[in-house]
């Protein structure tokens, strides 16, 4: 099988895995939300009951919603937007460290951040609509709510972005298949959206308590 057909193959695999994940993700909620509902109609049920009834229905709804606004992102990922002008990795970085700081600082972490003024190519709202929907993800794995970004230029002419943090993955994980060791919806929205312009995501070690992410960006000529 030559190159080219092998990373056709890799990808429908990819694809595949990705719709059979989201169903199920998307199947969950709502079997929850009308089994939650069928018993709120057939049983008899104090008032208590009943507000407990629809605030488990209610919950479950807000899950398959969230579910539902991941594969529409997930669909649009994909589109690389308008990639004529370069994009400014410092301060879009900056913006997102100021969003996320209080959630760390009020779990007693930190969010350090260590970026020279580089400019890469892409599209500036999908970027940091990628790297957010990766920081929330990483922050919800994080033992400590501490993270670490860390930014450099390679002789690839590639911006590489390792961000650190205190998460729950193993080194035993990372070595499955070479493979990062949890996907989750977030994840997918941020390395499809990197790679439509050319770039990547990847795990690339656990130790010590301590993952790494590895985003890569071309740089803007």
């Amino acid at each position: 099988m030559s190159p080219v057909a092998e990373l056709q193959a890799r990808g429908a695999a990819e694809q595949r895995s990705l719709v059979s994940e989201v169903l199920h993700k998307l199947s969950q909620p709502l079997t929850a939300l009308q089994c939650s509902l069928e018993l709120s109609l057939v049983r008899d049920q104090t008032c208590e009951e009943f507000r407990a009834s629809v605030e488990a229905a209610l919950q479950n709804a807000g899950r398959l919603r969230q579910n539902l606004l991941l594969l529409r992102e997930l669909s649009d990922a994909e589109d690389p937007g308008d990639i004529s002008a370069p994009v400014a990795l410092q301060p879009l970085l900056l913006g997102l460290r100021e969003d996320f700081l209080p959630v760390c600082e009020s779990a007693g972490g930190r969010f350090d951040l260590h970026c020279p003024p580089l400019q890469v190519r892409g599209n500036a709202a999908r970027l940091a609509r990628a790297f957010f929907y990766l920081l929330e993800y990483l922050l919800r794995s994080s033992k400590d709510r501490n993270l670490g970004v860390t930014v450099k230029p390679t002789k690839a002419r590639r911006a590489e972005i390792r961000i650190t943090f205190s998460g729950a993955f193993s080194r035993e994980d990372s070595a499955k298949d070479a493979c990062e060791p949890i996907s989750d919806g977030e994840v997918d929205i941020a390395r499809r959206t990197f790679r439509a312009v050319g770039g990547d995501l990847a795990f690339v070690e656990s130790a010590s308590g301590r993952s790494v992410w590895v985003v890569s960006l071309p740089l803007a000529q």
